[in-house]
């Protein structure tokens, strides 16, 4: 699996998860994946998530385990008023046709199509969204768009 088929399974997790109104689905925990969360979690699409310590390693004090030890975890879908948080979250840049976008062309995006979604990408400092791309001004691949 690359890397950008892990942000779509990711992605596909959480769309399908609040479709079917579940409180949480799994994951797989790569650094990647994480970072999106990070930003679903700040934006407030999500409640959070969880890391599963895999058994045999329970004993251990959690300060002595290394990231490699959380292979999978949860995450918690939030609602409001029984309402999903996120309504869209769609695939911008795929394998097979790849979306770059300069500071310049956000900016033009963005007058374009205004505020009404965050785009996330894919930078040389990271994941980030496109108004901490802009502030930062990098510009990178477009992972995805989420409303």
């Amino acid at each position: 699996m690359t890397s950008k088929q892990g942000y779509s399974d990711l992605m596909t997790r959480i769309r399908n998860g609040y479709m079917a109104k579940l409180e949480s689905i799994p994951f797989v925990h790569t650094s990647r994946n994480i970072s999106l969360l990070r930003i679903l979690r700040d934006e407030g699409f999500i409640s959070g998530w969880s890391e599963n310590i895999p058994s045999g390693l329970e004993s251990q004090d959690i300060k002595d385990l290394e990231v490699s030890n959380f292979n999978k975890g949860s995450v918690f879908l939030k609602y409001t008023s029984g309402e999903p948080a996120l309504l869209s979250i769609e695939t911008i840049s795929k394998q097979s046709r790849r979306v770059f976008m300069s500071v310049i062309e956000m900016e033009a995006f963005l007058r374009k199509e205004g505020f009404g979604r965050i785009l996330i990408l894919s930078t040389n400092k990271g994941l980030l969204t496109h108004a901490q791309a802009i502030h930062h001004q990098v510009g990178g691949e477009v992972v995805c768009a989420i409303k």
